[in-house]
């Protein structure tokens, strides 16, 4: 038996359950010296003395104050630290006793004071009260001041934001100082004491055990991570110093404990023989994660005088993986092999070079195997990134600059800190007693014309609240959270709008986790742009077309606008091509028109003014007058002429060195950027120029959408540690960010774990990764602008979900206007087409409902050493009733959308619908991917069945997504079985085998209930034809995924 990977780490610190005793504070009265007065809980105000230890953290004894929010959530919510999203109805400040550095004496009350508590508690008896003495040796730790607040009265507004005294006693910070506190406690002197003890093991520092020391370091790394292996620790919010968050933030972003020739990449040898080392497995699927990820191979042939290099080097080759049940690899035996897809180099010595290579798979097999080496991309520079963002905090000195000049950045940059760990103000406070946080006006400066122009975009029902909101952002940020369909991103693009013409930001940075978030919100952000600005300027107001920049990677932009310029075509995105790049909105594509090129639109004196200034600098350059208005535009001069056609791209090739192309092309890249008004671009690429200068230097604020789905340090690598102005829109419900580590354990397989020791994971702060940061900032209190009404589905296709997942939203959402079914012809067709053919009830007059296919006999599948999953007759069914379906209502193929959750299952639908001249245009993709996406009918294909159990399924953010895509009809093709028979464990939460997931069959029960109460189940029965057995039966019966 293999021997265990055993744990050395820190064990995690198990939480202990909150004991409180009622309590009473007793204070001097003001100007009547020995005379006492109480202050006791009320309606308005709760006084507690609690104890408590929370996981990973120094259990502690304290006083605890709580006093009500403001009951009315329509315009600001609140929400606990609970990371299920719970509401708070109230507001927490704790003062903690520091351990160990206090006394305690307690005595029972004495005539006069027994008769004024029976005075003033006529059913209780004194002597179930004692008085007790505190004295503490240093200052107590606050928690949960200075945070925003919103009363449920003035009054109770007064005590907290304004340290009006509480109930006419004492002013809650001359409380919060006190190291000396009389109580009148609702217990024994017996019980007091031993409430008080805090002699156990909890009530010590915690320290996870990685130091103080969190700056990104391989060497430290490959000694520290093997020494702290253990068990995973939970997610926080609240830490007790920021070491502890430092620790937590940065470790989950180191990538995992494989060693690294270089921190760039990692390399490993292919051995079809043999199955990889643990690590080093790990890390290639990592590194070759989905479809078309990047990666290269070096042959065993060397070019003896190459075009880069003086010295022989290996012939290399751009490669892209393959997935399992692509097209092709048909009838390809995968156990133990990596498929890749090789790409002859466009131009240089290496496309001359041509590998043996055979017609067919069967032909291949008797060949002689080639030695490669693979070498694959990493992402260690992106993860060194984000580990000094979140360093940075912690550290002197401003960042962005732009905020240098602010005369509160000092006081800015140490508050974020400390709202950070989670403990709030009060040591800023304490430091300087008159720092106060600013509130942010989004409309202040703004112009009535610019306001309205920018609000008619609002729907009507959320346009007061909107203005009431963004009209006072506590700490300058602005959250914005809603279900799918409710129009965030539009709320989104309505803000970017805003803050471009307001005359005290005007320049904004904008990022999204992913390329494709990115590219909606820069979409939808420039038709609302295009549109505000057209009616401004037709009611005759000044104003100019913004400039919104998609920024793609530095490198990749440069080499398309050189492409351009000398008359190359350039590739966009595609099934062979992995980059993200599109041409329209991107800095090649603003750089071409400021040069005047004619492969981009010409610009007018319509655009933006600083880019119409350059662009006319640019110009005078080879006029037949030429000026020079900058001493740096003479490099440009080629680069114009080029441009413009006085010189052909072979004289420009021959003139200049590749060293001045760069060198020019990189420096107008610059002063392109610095024009613009708005620059989007993933957070990884915010961290490289030009877009790292413009983001320091130039952004007066920051929107992030799809916030739900950003990592914390992410957010930081953007947002910097000194606040500016930032909107976070999302939803906190749907997926969270995905762990490239997230579902990865020491021993691979299975049959490599012991069973007297735990199966560990390779990154024991996995859990961290379930904090966004839109969830981050609101379990760490600041109010969120919630949307509630639905204007994406048809009426009635959003209530499953709304039942489901969104009941919190209920009491205020309704169903807009143009949500009605008879504004949706295509659903009312579909409805119509299976209420005919499968005789299914319908609900009421005026709604759609979804259709569930029962499809049976249609088993789960997955390859050998693969954690995706596949359900081959199930995508038979779906394409069988699809077909004549589209066929009969004509429906379109841009109208339709399948989703699934496993890539593998992706893969075998699309082999299957490309074979289909009815469904070849029908987008077959992951949940995950469609994220953000809508289509007018939604397929989802589960996979999983009652045997497999929902596993990866029945993440509830997942399924959010999966069931929330659709406008006019949803067909959900499963197992209505799935959850009835399946058992669930910590276990299996933890070996989840594709992406990270809270496996909670919650969400996914009370789904399978509506739909059985619903009755609208149409049993589809699989074709063993289509996926015999007998070709599952003949791999061997171990995987690691199973």
């Amino acid at each position: 038996m293999a021997s265990a990977i055993i744990a050395r780490g820190v064990e995690p610190r198990s939480e202990t359950s909150l004991v409180s005793l009622k309590c009473g504070l007793m204070l001097e009265k003001p100007n009547t010296p020995g005379a006492l007065m109480i202050l006791t809980s009320t309606n308005s105000l709760s006084l507690l003395l609690v104890k408590r230890g929370l996981e990973n953290a120094e259990a502690y004894v304290g006083l605890c104050l709580s006093v009500p929010r403001d009951a009315n959530t329509k315009v600001r919510a609140w929400y606990s630290s609970s990371l299920r999203m719970v509401p708070s109805r109230t507001l927490e400040i704790i003062c903690k006793f520091p351990n160990h550095d206090f006394t305690i004496s307690h005595r029972p009350l004495n005539d006069a004071e027994s008769k004024n508590l029976e005075y003033a508690f006529p059913s209780r008896k004194a002597t179930e009260f004692c008085i007790v003495s505190v004295n503490l040796s240093c200052d107590p730790t606050v928690t949960g001041f200075g945070i925003p607040f919103s009363g449920e009265n003035e009054t109770i507004d007064g005590w907290i934001n304004e340290d009006a005294p509480i109930q006419g006693t004492i002013k809650l910070t001359e409380l919060l100082q006190q190291r000396s506190f009389m109580l009148l406690v609702q217990a024994t002197g017996e019980q007091a004491e031993d409430f008080f003890g805090v002699a156990a093991s909890s009530f010590k520092p915690f320290h996870y055990g990685y130091g103080n020391n969190h700056a990104w370091d391989m060497n430290r790394y490959n000694h520290q991570i093997p020494r702290n292996r253990g068990k995973g620790f939970s997610p926080r919010v609240h830490y007790d110093d920021f070491n502890q968050r430092d620790t937590a933030l940065t470790q989950m972003h180191k990538i995992g404990d494989e060693p690294a020739t270089t921190t760039e990449r990692f390399v490993c040898l292919l051995e079809p023989e043999g199955i990889f080392d643990p690590k080093h497995w790990r890390a290639t699927r990592r590194a070759l994660k989905g479809d078309f990820a990047p990666a290269r191979v070096e042959f065993n042939e060397l070019i003896e005088d190459p075009d880069d290099s003086r010295e022989p080097r290996n012939v290399t080759w751009t490669v892209v993986q393959l997935t399992y049940a692509s097209d092709l690899l048909r009838r390809v035996d995968l156990d133990n092999r990596i498929a890749l897809g090789l790409r002859r180099p466009a131009s240089g010595k290496d496309r001359n070079y041509t590998p043996e290579a055979s017609k067919d798979y069967r032909s291949a097999l008797d060949t002689e195997r080639i030695p490669l080496k693979l070498i694959c991309e990493s992402g260690i520079a992106n993860e060194r990134k984000r580990i000094d963002a979140v360093n940075r905090l912690s550290r002197p000195g401003t960042w962005p600059t732009v905020m240098a000049n602010d005369t509160l950045s000092k006081g800015k940059r140490a508050a974020l800190n400390d709202i950070l760990i989670g403990q709030g103000l009060w040591r800023v406070w304490k430091t300087a007693s008159s720092f106060r946080f600013p509130h942010f006006d989004a409309f202040d400066g703004v112009t009535a014309e610019v306001r309205d122009a920018c609000l008619a975009h609002v729907f009507e029902d959320d346009r007061e609240r909107a203005q009431e909101y963004f009209g006072k952002l506590h700490f300058g940020i602005g959250l914005v959270s809603a279900a799918p369909g409710m129009g965030k991103s539009h709320l989104a693009s309505i803000l970017i709008t805003l803050l471009c013409l307001n005359p005290s930001i005007r320049k904004l940075y904008v990022s999204a986790a992913s390329n494709v978030a990115t590219d909606n919100i820069l979409l939808r952000s420039s038709n609302i742009v295009e549109s505000t600005v057209s009616t401004l300027a037709g009611a005759g107001y000044p104003v100019k077309r913004l400039m919104l920049v998609r920024g793609y990677n530095g490198k990749m932009e440069r080499e398309n606008c050189f492409k351009a310029l000398v008359g190359t075509p350039f590739e966009e995105i595609g099934i062979w091509n992995s980059s993200p790049w599109r041409f329209e909105h991107s800095l090649c594509w603003w750089t071409l028109r400021a040069l005047g090129s004619k492969t981009a639109p010409p610009l007018t004196s319509h655009d933006c003014a600083e880019l119409w200034s350059l662009h006319q600098h640019l110009g005078s350059l080879v006029s037949a007058t030429p000026k020079v208005f900058h001493r740096d535009y003479t490099d440009f001069i080629p680069l114009v002429r080029v441009a413009r056609g006085l010189i052909t791209p072979e004289e420009y090739l021959e003139r200049y060195t590749k060293s001045f192309q760069n060198r020019s092309l990189t420096d107008l890249m610059a002063h392109v950027i610095s024009c613009a008004n708005v620059v989007a671009t993933t957070p990884a690429a915010s961290s490289y120029d030009p877009y790292l200068t413009f983001n320091s230097k130039m952004a007066k604020a920051v929107v992030f959408d799809e916030a739900g789905t950003l990592f914390r340090a992410d957010g930081l690598l953007v947002f910097g540690n000194t606040p500016r102005p930032m909107i976070a829109v999302g939803d906190p419900k749907q997926l969270a960010p995905v762990l490239a580590t997230a579902i990865e354990r020491l021993d691979v397989r299975r049959a490599d774990r012991h069973r007297d020791h735990p199966d560990l994971p390779t990154n024991r702060f996995v859990g961290e990764a379930e904090i966004s940061w839109l969830s981050w900032f609101m379990h760490l209190g600041i109010p969120v602008f919630h949307l509630h009404t639905q204007h994406r589905m048809a009426k009635g296709l959003f209530d499953m979900m709304l039942e489901a997942s969104y009941d919190d939203i209920k009491p205020y959402f309704k169903y807009s206007p143009i949500c009605r079914p008879i504004d949706f012809p295509l659903g009312i067709k579909v409805e119509q087409y299976v209420k005919i053919k499968h005789h299914l009830p319908s609900g009421s007059p005026d709604s759609l409902l979804p259709v569930f296919f029962n499809t049976l006999n249609c088993p789960c599948r997955n390859y050998p050493d693969n954690p995706s999953r596949l359900n081959p007759r199930q995508a038979d069914c779906i394409e069988k009733y699809l077909e004549p379906m589209m066929k009969e209502l004509s429906i379109q193929p841009a109208d339709v959308a399948v989703l699934t959750p496993y890539r593998a299952n992706m893969r075998a639908l699309q082999k299957r619908f490309r074979e289909n001249q009815v469904l070849r245009e029908v987008v077959c993709t992951t949940i995950d991917t469609f994220q953000g996406r809508e289509a007018q009918i939604i397929v989802v294909a589960l996979c999983v069945t009652a045997k497999t159990g929902p596993s990866f399924a029945a993440d509830p953010r997942r399924l959010n997504v999966a069931l929330t895509r659709h406008k006019s009809a949803l067909f959900i093709f499963g197992d209505i079985n799935t959850t009835r028979k399946s058992s669930y464990s910590h276990e299996d939460v933890s070996k989840s085998k594709e992406g990270k997931t809270l496996l909670d069959p919650n969400t996914m029960d009370r789904v399978f209930q509506m739909i059985r109460a619903s009755r609208r189940i149409v049993n589809l029965e699989g074709d063993p034809d289509v996926d015999p057995d007998r070709y599952w039966k003949r791999f061997r019966t171990f995987s690691r995924f199973q």
